[in-house]
């Protein structure tokens, strides 16, 4: 062989291709798979937990059934979970402070005399009562009924009081002679009347 067919390089030896010549390292190691960067972990979102806004709303409408609700989207809620932990707090909120309200005017009702059978039957006597003298006894007749149904000593005391200066009134319009200082009575205790079966009397 000739010096020159010993000098010819790889390429010439393989067609003069270079494109096919192969260094001794390529041509005995196999391809290599490319690295690959981590996987990046996508961020799953999660919506607003509906449980959260239906315990809102009922909060409003349903105070008891909006904390129950509330209370589990409380515990639902949160970081990595579902989103809408302060639909939940506010739901809690807003049906504590009507749960509280509602038992508090149920405690003043309670030991009001505004729903007194006695208030209703005598302020319906007082209301149908009229100027006729004739009808004066019907009004005295329903105040004394009134007093005999109500519950409060004040309130049955505040009718027989009212009740009396009518039976004067009637007297006076039979007699002719007015009691003295009966006008001011009378507006004083139906005054007291009105200021025990009345809300914010």
């Amino acid at each position: 062989m000739s010096l020159d067919q010993q000098s010819s390089s790889p390429a010439e030896q393989h067609g003069n291709d270079p494109a096919q010549a192969q260094s001794p390292a390529q041509a005995q190691s196999p391809a290599q798979p490319q690295a690959q960067s981590p996987a990046q972990p996508q961020a799953q979102s999660r919506g607003t937990s509906g449980l959260a806004i239906a315990g809102l709303i009922l909060a409003f409408m349903a105070a008891p059934i909006g904390f129950i609700m509330s209370l589990i989207a409380f515990f639902k809620t949160g970081k990595g979970r579902a989103g809408g932990r302060g639909l939940a707090i506010a739901g809690l909120i807003v049906s504590v402070l009507i749960m509280g309200g509602a038992i508090a005017l149920g405690v003043v009702l309670a030991k009001s005399t505004v729903a007194d059978q006695g208030c209703t039957d005598g302020k319906a006597a007082i209301l149908n009562s009229t100027d006729d003298p004739a009808e004066l006894q019907t009004t005295i007749d329903g105040l004394n009924a009134a007093a005999d149904k109500a519950n409060s000593d004040e309130v049955s005391a505040a009718m027989r009081a009212l009740a009396d200066d009518y039976s004067q009134l009637k007297t006076a319009t039979e007699t002719g002679e007015i009691p003295e200082g009966i006008e001011e009575k009378v507006a004083n205790d139906a005054a007291k009347i009105d200021s025990l079966c009345t809300i914010g009397g």
